[in-house]
């Protein structure tokens, strides 16, 4: 008989023993095996107690030994059995009991693991933080190195304005050359006599009584433009077979009005033109030609930019000296009265006009700005001022003529200033360039003369 059926209650505690080992499913397994076990014990109880009685009948009666020792094979065939499922119970038992221990093992290195990364975890939180706070900390030194950067580019930027400023007054460099300037006064004059050419060829002249309120009123305005002695002349000399003293006329009065835009500040828009003038010349008088010319290239510049819009003032000057010019010929007799002739005018030479006024602007330019090494201004010769050779030339080249009294100016000339040194010993050097070009008094005598248109 196997250990366990002679020592039950010892297997049954060695049994509940393993339960401190077995998880869920295991303790659900045992409490299987120990109710199929407490069932056999009770079969074997129950046996034995048969067995026993058996043994006392046999005792008391012979006659039924035979019987009883069939009853015993039978039951000992059945208690081995019972043993044998109670070995197949205790090796499923140690299946489940090592099973268990695997799962145990797993569980534990399972625990190691998971233990381990989070300690790992922890780890890498930690030296997230780190990064975090080194990365704070440079977002905090970028932004103070771009703050100084950008301090530093303002400064830089400062510094070179200035420079550029210092530059400009210092630099002495010209962008033109007195022979470009002579050319374009030269292409000036020639536009302008071209264009007082055509324009007298242009129209018809001879008084009409109808006109003289008009011929009145323009010969006022003449008279202040190109001088009374000229107007007189316009309103007595006969112009219809040669309209040459209309040409000098309209001549004259082109070329005092570009020897205006030429020499202006500001084209009026200031209204600041005498007090920027006188500005000017104290600053030459009291300082280099270096200083005093780039003053005067850098404050012409910014004065024509915020007087006008350069589109205005070409446009302006245009229908000024259009008007001009319209009134002259209404001063010398035009057959057209006032609103005709411009409007003929305006449709046959307003872009010679243009081009005309476009020109002065670019030697405003040029003498204003681009030519700071000296001072350069076109000359003209005042009317009834004597006639000099040695400063100008006569309109009729071919009179030879060596004197007279100037009747207007045909044509700009240029002259050229420079202060050499600076202080009380500085001094000026001055060069006449181009001559300008006049008309005489004389270039009148001769001409046909009619009197005076008189009224209804």
């Amino acid at each position: 008989m196997c250990w366990w059926l002679r020592r039950p209650r010892a297997f049954f505690v060695w049994v509940k023993s393993l339960r401190l080992f077995r998880d869920v499913k295991g303790e659900e397994r045992l409490l299987e095996w120990k109710k199929k076990w407490e069932e056999e014990e009770r079969k074997r109880i129950s046996l034995e107690d048969k067995l026993k009685k058996l043994e006392l009948e046999q005792q008391v009666s012979a006659q039924d030994k035979g019987g009883l020792k069939t009853e015993i094979t039978r039951l000992t065939n059945a208690l081995k059995k019972v043993s044998k499922e109670a070995d197949e119970i205790q090796v499923k038992f140690l299946q489940e009991q090592s099973e268990r221990e695997k799962v145990q093992q797993e569980r534990s290195k399972l625990q190691d693991v998971h233990q381990k990364l989070q300690q790992d975890l922890s780890s890498y939180q930690q030296q997230l933080l780190m990064r975090e706070t080194e990365k704070r900390a440079l977002k905090n030194e970028l932004q103070a190195l771009q703050t100084k950067f950008n301090d530093q580019t303002t400064l830089l930027n400062d510094r070179t304005r200035e420079l550029r400023g210092a530059q400009a007054f210092l630099s002495k460099a010209d962008t033109l050359s007195g022979a470009e300037v002579i050319r374009l006064v030269d292409e000036l004059n020639q536009e302008i006599m071209q264009t007082a050419a055509f324009i007298s060829d242009s129209f018809d002249f001879a008084r009409k009584p109808e006109h003289r309120n008009e011929i009145k009123e323009a010969s006022t305005r003449t008279s202040e433009l190109i001088g009374p002695v000229m107007t007189s002349l316009l309103g007595t000399v006969q112009h219809g077979e040669d309209p040459l003293l209309i040409q000098i006329a309209l001549q004259a009065a082109t070329v005092e009005f570009s020897r205006w835009i030429i020499m202006t500040w500001d084209f009026d828009g200031l209204q600041a033109e005498q007090p920027l003038a006188e500005i000017y010349n104290d600053v030459r008088e009291t300082e280099s030609q270096a200083v005093s010319g780039r003053w005067r290239a850098l404050t012409r510049s910014h004065a024509q930019k915020v007087a006008l819009q350069e589109a205005d003032v070409h446009s302006t000057m245009v229908a000024h000296i259009s008007d001009t010019l319209v009134i002259v010929m209404i001063a010398a007799g035009c057959t057209k009265n006032y609103e005709d002739a411009y409007r003929e005018f305006t449709m046959k030479f307003g872009e010679r006009v243009s081009n005309i006024v476009r020109m002065a602007a670019r030697l405003n330019r040029a003498m204003g700005e681009e030519v700071t090494s000296a001072d350069l201004w076109p000359t003209h010769a005042a009317a009834g001022e004597r006639f000099d050779t040695e400063s100008m030339k006569d309109f009729d080249e071919g009179s030879g003529a060596q004197s007279g009294v100037v009747l207007c100016t045909t044509a700009l000339g240029l002259q050229r200033s420079e202060k050499v040194g600076n202080g009380e010993g500085s001094e000026y050097k001055t060069l006449t360039l181009a001559k300008p070009k006049v008309a005489l008094e004389a270039i009148a005598d001769g001409m046909e003369r009619e009197t005076e248109v008189s009224g209804d």
